[in-house]
């Protein structure tokens, strides 16, 4: 052997042995380092045995194999992307024969193993009473000591983790070949994500009943909408139904729900009265899912508007550790539905405070009532009663649930890249049709959510998961959006719209109390807070509309918490504020205010004009 073939050789041998040295599991799952154990256990004839050694009479060391609980198998050793949270996979087979899937993290072995037994008695496992107490030793000594070949991927919550979509009891994945990817968790999960019936049954009793109801394929829509946003890297937000008690709130949120699960007493839906802490664990359990929350009213109105704030951002409060240090935050993206009797808006301003624009546009406030004098119905397929209607549609939401949602992602996953295609197709002629070419980036942000809950609820129906004909689903898309945009005022900023509303809520309330008269009048009380000047008709045009003017003061009053200057000229291109041409430095510039001389005054006064019939709208009426 030549000198650089020896030298080659001991090269692969080096690289052999290193690779032998490795521990843990490859990322095909199998394990890569096999190590001779102890194990004096074996699973037979539906119990756990354990091989006992024992002295006999004559001397002689027997042993025999002693039965010390039910069926439970270790399928795989557990551990994260980053090869931390190791654990098992166990299964338990109780006595009706039914197996039951727990991945237990390794770090309940650091306590008593309390929580350990007590988990697998839940689960239906059984001790053998001939083995008197040393049952707990022997099944602490199974776990910890059992070794399987096979190994999986743990995650910490549901939702998307690659391209799998992980459920507490389900994985849903395309590649058959991939490392089995399961929901890891040290304290069992609480959740309503169950499943009850058939596809076809939910298909028929609620998908069905939903046709010619904006609201309700609005609704179904938007859970079908939830996953798809890691698809597009978006951000969450949410819809608000706002309207009076027995209108089909509570009904249009237990059928979007019933598109996810259900079960228990409140089914899948959940109450917005809920700790900061609480209200994070339950985003936290709804990642990439549809979370409906019932009656804003809950809520302290000092808390609304954070609330809804930080289910939209998709994150919650930093916190620290025990030493300091930073803990990890909960983390989520979704799509939430709430209802109440007051908007986000109303109840934040019950605690004095007002709603921002980016708020508006994270959580979409939509009026329940449709319309029709049913409430949020419009059409009650051959009931009598929106009542009668409304509780057999909660009825049919509460009896089969769950299997929508799965179906339509096993679909999804199947083809993650058409899927994508195929969902901005969709938005982009549902844009196209709905945004005006000067609506505000606000209103555009608005109707692309309307474009991806469309999108969603013609995808769930082009797979056959709805029932629902071509273009119904994108319709009551564009219904509700209208409907939006027609409680808005228009497709102008809201902070413009905002602003509008202001100075005319002062000019109706403190026209005479807060606004001087601009020519000097004796028998004027004298005003230490006004806002500006006023100039009504006089003897010779007794019937012309009053002129407003608002000094400095008065604007940054009434425009407080907004961008002063942009609102300004949002307001002067709406023609609520009269444009000035001025001379500044030699040279005639348009200004939106300028110095009036007021005959009251003794010096002229920098103003701002408002046109009074723009401010109050097209007829440019006011009650007296």
């Amino acid at each position: 052997m030549s000198g650089e073939d020896e030298i080659a050789a001991q090269v692969i041998n080096a690289k052999t042995a290193a690779e032998a040295k490795k521990g843990g599991a490859g990322r095909n799952g199998k394990a890569q380092r096999k190590r001779s154990r102890f194990f004096p256990f074996k699973v037979d004839a539906g119990q756990i045995w354990r091989e006992v050694e024992s002295e006999g009479q004559d001397g002689e060391t027997k042993k025999r194999w002693v039965a010390f609980g039910s069926e439970l198998r270790i399928l795989a050793r557990t551990r994260t992307v980053d090869s931390e949270d190791h654990g098992r996979l166990l299964e338990v087979v109780d006595r009706d024969g039914i197996a039951h899937h727990w991945a237990m993290p390794a770090a309940l072995f650091a306590g008593s193993g309390e929580s350990i037994r007590a988990e697998l008695l839940r689960l239906g496992w059984e001790p053998v009473p001939g083995a008197g107490r040393k049952w707990r030793d022997w099944l602490m000594e199974y776990l910890i000591s059992a070794d399987p070949e096979d190994c999986a991927r743990c995650v910490p919550s549901i939702g998307w983790h690659g391209s799998a979509y992980v459920f507490p009891d389900q994985t849903i994945s395309a590649d058959a070949s991939a490392e089995r990817v399961i929901l890891q968790s040290v304290e069992r999960l609480d959740h309503a994500l169950n499943l009850s019936g058939r596809l076809e049954e939910w298909r028929n009793e609620v998908a069905a009943r939903a046709l010619g109801n904006s609201r309700l394929l609005l609704a179904i829509s938007a859970a079908f909408a939830a996953p798809l946003l890691a698809l597009k890297g978006e951000d969450g937000g949410g819809f608000h139904f706002r309207g009076g008690s027995s209108t089909g709130k509570s009904t249009v949120l237990a059928v979007a729900g019933s598109v996810w699960g259900g079960g228990g007493v409140r089914g899948y839906v959940q109450s917005w009265r809920a700790t900061d802490n609480a209200l994070e664990a339950l985003a936290a359990l709804h990642k990439d899912a549809c979370l409906c929350l019932d009656e804003l009213s809950q809520v302290e109105p000092k808390a609304a508007g954070a609330a809804a704030y930080m289910l939209g951002n998709g994150v919650g409060k930093a916190r620290a550790g025990r030493e300091g240090q930073a803990r990890k935050s909960h983390e989520w993206r979704l799509i939430f539905l709430s209802n109440g009797e007051m908007g986000l808006s109303d109840k934040i301003r019950e605690a004095g405070g007002r709603i921002a624009a980016g708020m508006e546009v994270r959580v979409i406030d939509l009026r329940a009532d449709a319309g029709a004098g049913l409430g949020l119905f419009e059409d009650l397929h051959g009931v009598p009663d929106a009542a009668i209607f409304a509780q057999s549609l909660k009825a049919a939401a509460g009896r089969t649930y769950g299997t929508a949602a799965r179906e339509f992602l096993k679909h999804v996953v199947a083809d993650l890249a058409r899927m994508r295609d195929g969902i901005d197709a969709l938005r982009k002629d549902f844009t196209v049709k709905a945004v005006p070419s000067n609506a505000d980036g606000q209103v555009r942000r608005v109707a692309d959510r309307f474009a991806l809950v469309a999108a969603a609820g013609e995808l769930a129906s082009a797979l056959g998961i709805t029932g629902w004909p071509e273009g119904v689903a994108a319709e009551a898309a564009m219904r509700c959006f209208r409907d939006w945009l027609a409680e808005r005022g228009g497709v102008g900023s809201s902070e413009v719209a905002d602003a509008q509303a202001r100075i005319r809520r002062a000019v109706e309330v403190d026209g005479h109390s807060r606004f001087l008269p601009w020519r000097y009048d004796p028998r004027t009380v004298v005003r230490t807070n006004a806002i500006g000047y006023v100039q009504r008709g006089d003897e010779e045009q007794p019937d012309a509309p009053p002129v407003f003017f608002l000094h400095a003061s008065g604007v940054a009053e009434l425009l407080a918490g907004l961008d002063r200057n942009a609102v300004l000229a949002g307001l002067a291109d709406e023609g609520v504020i009269v444009r000035h041409e001025v001379t500044q430095k030699g040279q005639k510039i348009t200004a939106l205010s300028k110095p009036f001389k007021v005959p009251s005054e003794k010096t002229a006064v920098r103003l701002y004009q408002l046109n009074y019939a723009a401010l109050m709208g097209e007829d440019g009426v006011v009650d007296d």
